[in-house]
């Protein structure tokens, strides 16, 4: 006869009612409590029995011992595949390559926890709202011992984004113009898509105004360029949220390099495109200014530009969707912030390369797609002259009498 234990750990992992958002989670799963005497089983003391259970359990925690139900133990192998991609946002097969990768970045022997273990629990924080306190729990680790963890791993993360988020060469810059040119029926050059995004997070120590937007809350403005795919192909992390997102695309590197004339990133019938809030620039596209007065050419090419330029919007609400925690980061260091979104750039990226995610299917509930800043570059009080150079309009221009 199968172990009454085994049946009740099917029972549970089989559960399709069970919300993985819950906070009672962690209660739901008490009735298969392990601990160093083995199984103690719901069954065996009789359901009148229960509270006694529970008020053990409380009381362990209580008296600052450590709630472990041996989830990584025992739990997670049980997992069907579909249970694993579910929780762990991968397939078995692709978080064994994420493994084989992270091993090459953190020191082994730094302390006891096992390496995937280590992995697990920062995925599943980052892919989740749950409380610090909660995942180490489920981890069977202390909340100070997590937290060590978790910044390992997400450093190790953050210094392998450049593996994983970088300017296309000259055969993928192709490729995405010409699948970008497919899909808006003929708006030409086009080998990616600028866009800002608003991370919240927990009000700063210090300069917390400069972090304070004017949608009115703290948080740093991410800016991301993005191919067809929806992957980042370039990220500046880290600009205080108060920031317009012209003003920090003028202060990034790839500004200096898309104005770079003698060593160009991109030819001059190639570019990326923006919204309003940019400037118009010769490897930059943005839209007519729209004064109520376009003329059909330029309504024709606002349109074409928009179908297109969407990608990075999905593509921030993806991050957002498939990474929770970046809809609030409750951390107390502006640093540490930053590492979490650069690592969680990283996993979009590596997901998205390995085709385990499709940008253009349906993932986003009401609000995760990226809303977009309502920002326009005449916010910055410039002249219109000055902010489309000459070459720049002959190309708008151009591309506008074309479509």
């Amino acid at each position: 006869m199968e172990n009454i234990d085994n049946l009740i750990l099917d029972e549970l992992l089989n559960d399709d009612d069970h919300d993985d958002d819950d906070e009672d989670e962690i209660e739901d799963l008490l009735i298969p409590v392990i601990n160093d005497q083995g199984l103690i089983n719901i069954v065996d003391i009789g359901v009148e029995d229960a509270p006694i259970l529970r008020d053990l359990i409380h009381g362990d925690r209580q008296n600052g011992g450590i709630l472990n139900l041996h989830y990584y133990e025992h739990i997670v192998p049980r997992y069907s595949d579909n249970q694993f991609h579910s929780h762990f946002r991968m397939s078995r097969e692709l978080y064994e390559e994420l493994e084989n990768l992270i091993y090459r970045q953190i020191r082994q022997g730094e302390n006891n926890v096992p390496l995937r273990k280590k992995i697990l629990l920062t995925i599943w924080i980052v892919g989740s709202p749950e409380s610090f306190r909660s995942v180490a729990d489920r981890f069977g680790l202390s909340k100070s011992n997590a937290h060590v963890v978790f910044k390992e791993v997400i450093c190790a993360l953050k210094e392998m984004m450049p593996q994983f988020v970088k300017w296309p060469n000259a055969e993928e810059c192709e490729n995405n113009e010409r699948i970008f040119r497919m899909r808006s029926r003929g708006f030409p050059g086009v080998v990616g898509a600028i866009d800002g995004c608003h991370i919240p997070i927990k009000q700063p120590p210090g300069n917390a105004n400069d972090y304070y937007n004017r949608k009115g809350f703290h948080s740093i403005n991410f800016q991301g360029i993005c191919d067809h795919t929806g992957k980042f192909i370039d990220c500046l992390i880290g600009r205080p949220g108060r920031a317009h997102d012209a003003a920090v695309f003028r202060s990034s590197p790839i500004f200096n390099r898309l104005m770079d004339q003698e060593n160009p990133i991109l030819p001059p019938q190639k570019h990326i495109i923006g919204d309003s809030a940019y400037p118009c620039l010769q490897n930059l596209m943005t839209p007519f200014r729209d004064n109520g007065h376009l003329t059909p050419e330029q309504s024709t090419y606002n349109t074409k530009l928009s179908s297109i330029r969407s990608i990075v919007e999905r593509a921030f609400g993806l991050l957002k969707c498939k990474w929770r925690r970046l809809k609030y980061l409750d951390v107390k260091s502006v640093r540490m912030a930053n590492y979490i979104i650069a690592a969680a750039c990283t996993l979009h990226n590596f997901l998205l390369m390995h085709d385990e995610v499709d940008i253009r299917e349906n993932y986003f509930m009401n609000g995760d797609i990226n809303d977009e800043n309502g920002e326009d570059y005449n916010d910055l009080n410039v002249d219109e002259n000055e902010a489309v150079g000459e070459n720049a309009r002959m190309k708008w221009e151009q591309i506008m009498n074309n479509l």
